[in-house]
């Protein structure tokens, strides 16, 4: 009589597939939480920075400025005085209760406090018609760069090498120029990237959506993104060597994800179109070649898939995100005051 196949490898590789199956689904779920931090202040969050993880800025509309030195467990907030009704679209943490602040425009101003916003000192103003400023960025804590939409025709954009205390306007040479309708936008105060040596990488929108790097001083590259039309392009961009990812689309259709993603490997030279966001895309964050997260106004995304396909993990909208990779943390900053922080992703 002929014996019954044994079954036993079989039970054992069908209850370690369901243990792997639990595990993944418990991973899943712990990654797709984000804890909230701070939220229910009167303010439009789009500026966040921290050079270490612990102090950490946030900045938005109606003059609020946050600020934390414990990692986010508690919060001051504050308005610098006399600038309470301004929009405040970008910050940069310059470390040890130093910052900057962005007032985008009427005027254009830029704020610095180094007493942990206790006081506050005006470092440059502008009034120019039309002066409009949409993101900055430091390489260290001396060299800063500061980008608008453009004025008579040039890019705006003014620098500073003295820890922000003052800044020069100038002119960059490239072999092309802006065209009519193109400009930059303000989403998340990390649309220009400024490199050791004082390049600056900077995607442009609007009209037309291009990738201007000014260490090559030739024609800007253009950008497989929404564009044509005022309200869509690049809102978003994050830089880790020779990879640039850059977020976008049109923000008055956030849930609108096509052509709202594309990557460089080559430092900007060519670019690849990706599989569509779930939605219009503020803001992304390199975690490493195959893995990047992003966010919107529809919520928050991860690809494990170097932006092939993409993941929802929280439908909360958020403006800006921040990897902090000696923690492995990332901060989120958005709509009424929201502060989140995602872990073990």
């Amino acid at each position: 009589m002929k014996r019954p196949p044994d079954m036993r490898p079989f039970f054992l590789l069908t209850l370690l597939s369901l243990l792997s199956l639990e595990i993944t689904a418990a991973q899943s779920a712990e990654v797709a939480h984000i804890h909230i931090l701070d939220s229910g202040r009167s303010t439009n969050l789009r500026g966040l920075s921290s050079r270490d993880g612990s102090e950490i800025w946030v900045s938005g509309s109606n003059g609020w400025v946050g600020h934390t030195k414990d990692g986010g467990s508690s919060w001051n907030w504050l308005q610098p005085q006399g600038y309470q009704q301004r929009d405040f679209r970008d910050v940069q943490a310059l470390g040890n209760g130093s910052a900057v602040i962005m007032g985008i425009d009427t005027p254009a101003v830029l704020l610095k406090t180094t007493s942990g916003g206790t006081a506050w000192k005006q470092v440059y103003f502008n009034n120019t018609p039309g002066m409009f400023l949409d993101a900055m960025d430091f390489s260290d804590n001396q060299n800063g760069i500061v980008v608008g939409d453009p004025v008579g025709g040039q890019i705006f954009l003014a620098r500073t090498q003295d820890g922000a205390e003052s800044w020069q306007a100038f002119t960059p040479v490239f072999k092309d120029s802006v065209l009519s309708g193109e400009a930059f936008f303000a989403a998340s105060g990390s649309n220009i990237h400024l490199e050791d040596g004082g390049y600056f990488l900077l995607p442009s929108g609007g009209a037309v959506s291009r990738f201007w790097n000014s260490s090559r001083q030739r024609a800007p590259v253009l950008l497989p993104l929404q564009q044509g039309i005022l309200s869509a392009g690049p809102n978003g961009m994050d830089v880790q060597g020779n990879i640039i990812a850059i977020a976008g689309g049109d923000y008055t259709k956030p849930g609108q994800g096509d052509s709202c993603f594309a990557l460089s490997f080559n430092g900007g030279r060519t670019w690849e179109p990706q599989h569509a966001l779930p939605g219009y895309g503020s803001a992304v964050a390199i975690i490493n070649k195959h893995t990047l997260i992003a966010c919107g106004l529809t919520g928050v995304w991860i690809s494990y898939t170097s932006g092939k396909s993409w993941q929802t993990l929280d439908n909360t909208p958020f403006n800006a995100l921040l990897y902090i990779k000696k923690q492995n943390r990332l901060l989120l900053a958005g709509p009424h005051g929201k502060i989140g922080v995602l872990e073990n992703f």
